[in-house]
């Protein structure tokens, strides 16, 4: 079930709080234009360990990362924020500070570590608020979900233009990578609460045009082969507003 906004947006500044206060830092850290990326792709690495590492990174992908929010309610940043990209080497002392990075399952305390290393040398100043947007409901169809329920223990999610798969996903991320697949919030409202395998797959709107026998668009998709629906809506969703922020400083 998706968390009430109001939750959901005590739960950001609980986050944002807790970034403020005595959390561990980067001993050191490097942070360089990217180098010619091999696939194209971003690479976000947070081992069990005091390492991290993103490398062929946006500002904007790694501050989603950071504070676990989609990059579409992050607001008010320059146009760099969204193209120019890094490649980030990180490590931590590793003492006893940080002796709980084994048991944290969902890096919370490296997230945070890397909120206060954006703090520290892009001088990124932020506060959160609430804002109405264009969204899409995301809905049962008629029949319902097709949905199935996963065996997998972790997550795996490989996407395109023109599938998106995925094992062991909680409704929050599947609605969160439509999102990016559509260009707009996407608020879950299926009620759905397990984690979930699917194979989603669709022809771009901007594809050439082929025989009868081509996978359907995005949207008529969603409905044939997941058994959901999007609904064009307006919703109070939590954002992060950006106050300031400079290109990075010197390593």
């Amino acid at each position: 079930m998706a968390l009430p906004k109001f939750l959901l947006f005590f739960l950001l500044a609980t986050q944002l709080a807790h970034a403020q206060a005595s959390t561990p830092t980067f001993e050191v850290a490097t942070i360089k234009p990217a180098a010619p990326s091999p696939d194209g792709h971003t690479h976000i690495n947070y081992p069990p360990d005091e390492r991290f590492s993103a490398l062929n990174i946006t500002l904007i992908a790694l501050m989603a990362w950071a504070y676990d929010m989609p990059e579409k309610q992050i607001l008010d940043g320059p146009s760099w924020l969204t193209s120019t990209r890094f490649d980030i080497q990180a490590k931590a002392d590793a003492d006893d500070q940080i002796k709980h990075f084994a048991s944290d399952p969902n890096h919370d305390l490296k997230r945070h570590m890397v909120q206060a290393l954006l703090a520290d040398r892009f001088h990124l100043k932020l506060h959160q608020d609430t804002r109405t947007m264009p969204a899409y409901d995301l809905l049962l169809a008629k029949g319902g979900s097709k949905l199935l329920p996963s065996q997998s223990n972790g997550k795996t999610i490989g996407i395109s233009r023109t599938y998106f798969n995925g094992q062991g996903l909680p409704m929050a991320i599947i609605a969160d990578k439509l999102s990016q697949l559509t260009g707009r919030i996407v608020v879950d409202k299926t009620n759905l609460t397990d984690r979930y395998d699917l194979k989603l797959q669709w022809t771009p709107d901007d594809a050439p045009v082929a025989d009868n026998s081509a996978a359907p668009s995005l949207f008529t998709a969603i409905q044939e082969q997941l058994g959901l629906k999007l609904e064009p809506a307006k919703e109070p969703v939590p954002v992060i507003v950006i106050d300031h922020v400079d290109p990075p400083t010197p390593n």
